[in-house]
Formats: structure tokens, sequence, C-alpha cells
């Protein structure tokens, strides 16, 4: 093996769900490289030989190309002893002890995906869990890591020799997609009226009517209506109690959105990304939609796009705009089961889309809109970015910070990051409560993190201080309430060293 070098790579970062190990295999290959890549608790793993020019070469691509949805931390390469590999090959996935992966978000519904499912010849049309690679669901559907079909909720749903062919296929879109699937062998969605009973009527036809709908998301139930039926988005804040708080509406493109709100070109570039958040813009009081109504008071309205099939396939050339809001009761948490929704939504919804595939990570919308200077400024950071990790300035002890009672949101640090929770709502109903403590032992397990330190709240009667206080053999740091407001800001800007900060908040103990 005169002139063969051997390459040992690791890879850190979001490396799984994002079509990493294709883009390893269809590299190495093209180079006519040998060796393995395979998936573990840790990142992705590697041996590549070959020429040391032609691997010098690979490495490069292997950063400078990665697919569109990968973020890489860290590529670290060791020189070894070839070992003569024959050809190039994908191995199963290890658990190798440490936890560094870090888990992809959920990833809005590619182009590919939506020309495919509007495709009268191909087998995926109207199939309302279409996905590849490239999109699809992640953190919603994951239960353990290394992100594999078997430790997510698609593992009740074996792949039909279609769908396996695509999935073992290097050259294939759906190489490696782990929540494949077809109308043979995946999910499916079942329409029930109000009463559980299967109905058979076209759900784009329910809601041209005026009927509220019940829909199983992603993160979530929704209830949706036709955004410009007055009566029915009347109806809609009245069954569900909400007086003032503005609603959402789902657009059924760009060129739709543009109708009803002003979009610069940085608001349409978060429209169309793949966390395809609600943002919120400045409306142009089309008279199609009774502002009074969907956002009374406010001269702002907050746009979505479908952001998965299920949404994506509720609209047609004469249905385009929606109203799309969370389906909790007040204060409770999301809704997530489909008996669970019959029982809590009868009366407020006509008709209920659900499916049959368990939302494990329950997750809200994310909420953001731009700000004078062209930079982000989320409401409610969550689907399409929960758990990405935030970089921090230094690495850190394993922290937990709990936060605070209202709209609770916990923060867990591993090395240099900060892993951000998804959005718990108010910690003084139980139902919520129960979910932030479940949610942070999912985190701990995902990551792989014990916190050393827990920072709560300065007040004694917070849900968070409380649970803190009773933490035992680990540290617990009390923080000001409005001291935290400003740390977290200057956090997310990455500001260092000393500055002058107005917090201007309601209740909290301590400046």
């Amino acid at each position: 093996m005169a002139g063969i070098k051997s390459y040992y790579i690791r890879i850190d970062g979001i490396v799984q769900g994002v079509g990493f190990r294709p883009h390893v295999y269809r590299l190495a290959t093209a180079y006519n490289l040998t060796g393995w890549v395979l998936n573990s608790s840790a990142g992705v793993f590697m041996e590549v030989e070959g020429e040391e020019e032609t691997l010098q070469e690979f490495a490069r691509r292997l950063v400078e190309d990665a697919p569109p949805l990968a973020i890489i931390r860290n590529c670290s390469i060791q020189e070894i002893k070839p070992q003569g590999f024959k050809g190039f090959t994908i191995r199963e996935s290890e658990n190798r002890g440490s936890r560094e992966v870090m888990i992809s978000p959920d990833i809005a519904i590619c182009e590919d995906c939506k020309r495919e499912v509007r495709d009268h010849a191909d087998r995926r049309y109207t199939y309302p869990f279409i996905n590849c690679t490239n999109c699809g669901p992640r953190f919603t559907i994951i239960k353990d890591v290394p992100y594999d079909r078997a430790k997510t909720t698609m593992a009740p749903f074996p792949m039909c020799p279609e769908c396996r062919q695509e999935y073992e296929n290097p050259l294939h879109r759906r190489f490696h997609a782990q929540p494949n699937a077809c109308p043979q062998c995946g999910p499916h969605t079942t329409l029930v009226d109000e009463n559980g009973q299967q109905v058979d009527i076209p759900v784009v036809d329910l809601l041209k009517d005026g009927r509220i709908m019940a829909v199983k998301g992603l993160g979530g139930f929704h209830l949706a209506a036709d955004a410009t039926n007055i009566k029915a988005v009347k109806a809609l804040r009245e069954r569900k109690r909400r007086d003032a708080k503005p609603f959402a509406v789902m657009a059924r493109d760009l060129e739709v959105a543009r109708r009803y709100a002003r979009i610069n070109t940085l608001e349409e570039k978060w429209l169309n990304s793949p966390q395809a958040p609600i943002v919120v813009l400045e409306s142009s009081f089309n008279p199609a939609l009774d502002a009074d109504i969907i956002h009374p008071g406010l001269k702002t309205l907050g746009v979505m796009l479908p952001y998965t099939p299920i949404h994506y396939l509720l609209f047609d050339d004469e249905l385009d705009l929606l109203i799309m809001t969370s389906a909790n009761i007040s204060d409770e948490p999301l809704i997530i089961d489909n008996n669970e929704a019959l029982n809590k939504l009868k009366g407020i919804a006509d008709y209920f889309l659900m499916h049959n595939r368990e939302i494990y990570n329950p997750c809200d919308d994310s909420v953001m809109m731009m700000t004078k200077i062209n930079t982000p400024h989320y409401f409610r950071r969550a689907r399409g970015f929960v758990p990405l990790g935030i970089q921090l300035p230094a690495s850190v002890e394993p922290i937990l910070a709990v936060g605070g009672e209202m709209k609770n949101t916990f923060c867990l640090t591993r090395a240099g990051e900060a892993f951000l929770s998804q959005h718990w709502g108010d910690l003084n109903h139980y139902l919520n409560y129960r979910n932030f403590l479940n949610g942070i032992e999912r985190f701990e397990n995902m990551l792989s993190v014990k916190p050393e330190v827990i920072v709560h709240d300065l007040h004694p009667n917070y849900q968070t201080t409380r649970w803190a206080r009773q933490q035992e053999n680990v540290k617990v740091i009390a923080v000001q309430h409005h001291f935290a407001h400003m740390a977290s800001t200057m956090a997310e800007n990455h500001l260092q060293g000393e500055v002058l900060g107005l917090i201007c908040d309601g209740t909290g103990w301590g400046t």
C-alpha cells in the first residue's frame, strides 16, 4: 500500500438527520477512496484511505460542501495506519458513551417534496407525511440519540420494500432519511367529527364552509379556520375565549402573504427558511381580513407559510389563507394526543384532522420579527430552532438555569454551548410544570449532561425556585429577576464588559 494514507475523522455539530453520511459516502466514492462512516452518540466518525493529496481535497470539501442543514462545530483529523479497506461503506450506528452529538430541529417541507406531493404520477401524491433528508420531523419525534429510526416515534412503521430501497440507495434523496415513509407503510391521517366518528369529506371543503378544524401537526394541535370568513373567525375567538390576543395566519405561499402584509427581503428569507417561523409583519389591512377580529388594536400581523405537508395540503386555489392558532386551552400546555384533543376541544373544533404518529417532544411555533437594524428578535424560540445550541464566548461547567414563573423556558449548558428549551407556558398550571420537569429530564438525557449548578429566580414563591432548592448535591444560586433579563440580553447579543441596561418588566424580585 505504498503511497496510501489513512485519515481518522470526527465531525461534531448538527450532523445527524441532515444527510451528512450520504454526503461523506458520495464524496468518498467520487474520489475513489475506501473506508467507512458511521453515526454515533458522540458525532460522525469515519476512516478514509487514499492518496494524500486526494485525502486533503476530500477533507476540504467534506466541510466546505457540507449539506445546507448541517452545522459543523468541529472537524478533527488524525493520520492513522492504513487498514486496506475494499470499497466505502456506511456502518451501523454506535453508542460511544458520550453524547456530544447535536440533534437537528424540525425542518420545513422542501421544494422537492412539495413538487412530489402535488404530482399525480408520484407514489406519494397527497401523502401528508412525505419527507426526505432535507426536510421533515426531527426533534419532535426523537426519543434518544444517535438519531436512528428505532429511536424515534417512526419505529412502529417499518419501511416497505420501495421505501427501504430508497433508504439504502446512496444516490437517492431519501438515503438514510429516518422518517422515510409512503402511504403503504407510513403514518396516516384520520378525519373525525366532534363525536369521534370518522367522516369522508375533503378537509378543504369543510374549511371553505366555515368549519373550525383541529389539526394535529408537527409539535402539537392547531385550530384552523378560513381567515377571510368573518363568521368562522368570530366563532373561533368566542369558543377559545381569546378576547384580544392576535391570531397568526398561515398563507398558502409567499404571493398570498404579500396581499395581506408588507414583506421586505429579510422577512421573506425567514418565511421561506427551513425554520419557517411566524414572522410578525406590518399589516397591509387588506379589506378581505377583519383586522379588528384577527389582530385587534395592532398594526402588525403574524404570518407563516405551510411547514409540513399536512399544512401544505390544507390549501387549494380558492382557500389561500387560514387562521392557525395553538389548540391548547387557555394557560394549558400544547395538546399532542388524539384522545386529549377530542376531550378538550369538543365544543371548540367542529372536526379533527388527526394522525397516528406520536409527538414525543411538544413544540410551539416560533415567533420572531426583524428589528429596525435588520436583526431577528425572537418572541418565542421553539419549532425550527430547538434544540440547536447557542455558542458561548467561553466553556462553562454544566449549568441549568430554570427560568421564571411565566412563559417559562429553561437553559442547559454543555461546554461552550447553551441549549434553550421550547416554551413551557406559565408554571402555576400543574400540567405546564409537569412538562417542564419532563423537559429537563429529556434535555439532560439528550445532551448527556448533569448540571453542577442550578440557577433560579430570587422570588421564593416561583415553582422553579422551589424545585431548585429541593435538588441535592448541586450548587444552587439565586439571581435577581431583572438582572437575569439583562444578562440574557447581553448573552444573546454577545456583549461583554460594562453596559448600561434599562429593563422594563412587571413582577419579579430585585433589580
